[in-house]
């Protein structure tokens, strides 16, 4: 109990103040919360993701392992949670909603600070890659289970791979790959404001959680989507990890990032496609609120085994 505590007040109430600030000073401050995410998406995310990916201490074969694992794990939760909703008999409409939300994580703008404080800088190149890979696979896979026709995909495809978010994933790498180190008079600026993600990020989370229409929240599918995203994905995450031989620190850190809260992103397109968007922003604020007990409740059982 005593460490439970202990993580609870040091990794993932910290993360949900910063969260709950950008909450509580929203309905003040009245921030354009578009801009602030365009700021972190076309600025502030490109450099986290240069620098942490040509900076990191773990050898870049690792990196690898974590990447193919991820396109594996979320190609793998997709269908899961689509099953399940129909299994269950939610709506069909909601089954591509429920299976991409299952899939993805908060793994950017939770995830990373989480990373940081209960694993360590050393991880945070694999959390960049994990973070850069689910980003990528939401505007691609994820648009295209949501968007009505095959033109609006095409064109939303061709709009994602004009964000600077993936020229920076590849050079990152090839960076680290390399071993090339940017010059200070690109690279301190690029450290500098890519420092800021991770505050900026979870005040931004805070800001538009509380412009969030939540509607009127249906316990059935609701539940549902808590147990998927909090037992089942973590679970799944654990057993593939497993069957791949990934090592045990490695596989604590992959498991805990699949406990973290349904990601923000997919609240965009959910709105843009008009796919449910008010149970997904349930979903989003819900998970959030109860994310500090479950995520530390993870990272404890991941400390233990």
């Amino acid at each position: 109990m005593a460490l439970f505590v202990e993580i609870l007040m040091r990794v993932t109430l910290p993360i949900c103040v910063l969260v709950a600030l950008g909450w509580l000073l929203q309905g003040r401050l009245k921030l354009d919360v578009a801009s602030l995410n365009r700021l972190q998406v076309y600025v502030v995310l490109p450099c986290f993701l240069v620098h942490f990916l040509s900076a990191g201490a773990q050898p870049l074969s690792a990196v690898w392992q974590t990447a193919y694992f991820t396109v594996v794990q979320f190609m793998f939760l997709i269908p899961m949670g689509w099953l399940l909703a129909l299994a269950f008999r939610l709506r069909r409409g909601l089954g591509p909603v429920v299976g991409l939300a299952t899939a993805y994580a908060n793994v950017g703008f939770f995830g990373i600070p989480v990373t940081q404080l209960a694993f360590g800088a050393d991880y945070l190149i694999h959390q960049s890659v994990i973070t850069a890979l689910t980003a990528i696979m939401i505007v691609t896979v994820g648009v295209w289970l949501l968007a009505p026709s095959a033109g609006g995909v095409l064109a939303r495809l061709k709009s994602a791979f004009a964000t600077p978010m993936i020229p920076a994933v590849v050079l990152g790498l090839s960076l680290r790959g390399v071993e090339v180190t940017l010059p200070p008079l690109v690279g301190i600026p690029i450290q500098m404001i890519g420092s800021i993600f991770t505050p900026l990020a979870l005040y931004t989370l805070g800001a538009q959680l509380a412009q969030s229409s939540l509607g009127a929240i249906r316990l059935g599918p609701q539940t549902l989507m808590l147990v998927l995203k909090f037992l089942l994905a973590p679970v799944v995450t654990w057993a593939l990890a497993y069957v791949m031989d990934i090592p045990k620190d490695l596989t604590a850190l992959l498991v805990v990032a699949a406990s973290t809260p349904v990601g923000v992103l997919i609240t965009v397109f959910c709105a843009e496609y008009r796919r449910d968007p008010e149970f997904i922003n349930a979903a989003v604020v819900i998970s959030t609120a109860l994310s500090p007990l479950v995520v530390t409740a993870w990272i404890l059982i991941m400390r233990s085994v």
